[in-house]
């Protein structure tokens, strides 16, 4: 009978569960994809059906409309990576999502405003009160921290399922205030990409400096202990001399710099007129320009923003900087 009531307690449990961020989550494979949909199209042709919500239906009232035969780049990836030795690697299935992207998109935004519809007239002590009772507990853990907090210590999203960010109050605001609004300032290459950290004390740093025209592709990364990067800081006097500098360490349209530069001084000078005529131009565009920009370079680096916020944190920036034209 206990053995019986422990199954049902286990079982509950597993049902009411909250979703996980995966390690996986954010790694930029935009530049495999194309290769990869070349693989899978040699395995199952150019074409895969969508039927999403035909036969079951769905929760959300969401099915395909129009034709079924979708091509194969119009399906999200899933399980497919590409490995540089044995070439394409498909866990499981055909690497593809069982419904095609237009699919994914309405799926999404009826789960969206399912969820803001109960819970926008919620107060935060109630919408705290449903986390509670949905996964029986009165803690969330950071994503990024990964720490176990308070349920107050994390900002509402009524669009969400558990109508909590993943990420606490502290750990958005440090990372908000660094890597993410660097990447409205500087739109360095890769702005997704993200070095795993093995200990606690470790810092995700960039070899050569986002503020002075580092790219945040996977070589401008390494680990450093917390002491050592903030000593470091946004210096480039530990390359020594310019020729020591690797050009894949700066964006593609800095890397110029290198070529002029006499010594360490005279490139930092250069590349803060760099970025300072990058900045400036930008600032100089309508909003409609800027947004049209910031939403091309967000979806070619895989990266889902609310792009209306990176306008304005992009003006506010100028703002307080006073970058103008001379």
């Amino acid at each position: 009978m206990y053995y019986l009531l422990f199954i049902i307690h286990l079982f509950s449990i597993t049902m009411n569960k909250q979703r996980t961020v995966s390690n996986e989550l954010g790694k930029n494979i935009t530049k495999d994809h194309t290769k990869i949909y070349d693989e899978i199209e040699k395995r199952i042709g150019k074409t895969k059906k969508c039927t999403f919500g035909h036969a079951r239906g769905s929760k959300t009232g969401v099915k395909h409309e129009g034709c079924i035969d979708i091509n194969i780049r119009d399906f999200e990836l899933r399980n497919a990576t590409l490995d540089n030795v044995t070439g394409c690697v498909i866990i499981n299935g055909d690497g593809l999502q069982g419904f095609c992207r237009q699919c994914s998109k309405r799926r999404r935004q009826a789960r969206i405003l399912k969820e803001k519809a109960e819970k926008q007239d919620k107060t935060p002590e109630e919408i705290y009160a449903l986390y509670t009772q949905k996964y029986g507990m009165n803690v969330k853990k950071c994503s990024r921290c990964e720490l176990d907090k308070e349920l107050c210590q994390f900002n509402l999203s009524i669009g969400m399922e558990c109508g909590l960010h993943n990420v606490c109050r502290i750990c958005s605001y440090v990372y908000g205030s660094s890597v993410g609004d660097r990447s409205i300032i500087y739109m360095p290459d890769d702005p997704n990409y993200k070095y795993k950290k093995d200990q606690s004390e470790q810092h995700d740093d960039h070899i050569f400096p986002l503020s002075l025209g580092g790219s945040n592709n996977v070589i401008n990364h390494q680990l450093l202990s917390s002491a050592e990067n903030l000593r470091k800081s946004n210096g480039i006097d530990h390359f020594v001399c310019v020729e020591n500098i690797n050009p894949e360490l700066l964006c593609m349209r800095f890397r110029g710099a290198l070529l002029k530069a006499t010594d360490l001084t005279d490139l930092k000078v250069i590349l803060n007129q760099y970025i300072h005529a990058d900045i400036l131009w930008r600032s100089l565009l309508t909003d409609d320009e800027l947004y049209d920009l910031y939403q091309s370079y967000y979806k070619q680096n895989n990266m889902r923003k609310d792009i209306h916020r990176v306008v304005k944190k992009f003006r506010e920036y100028c703002t307080i900087r006073g970058v103008h034209a001379i």
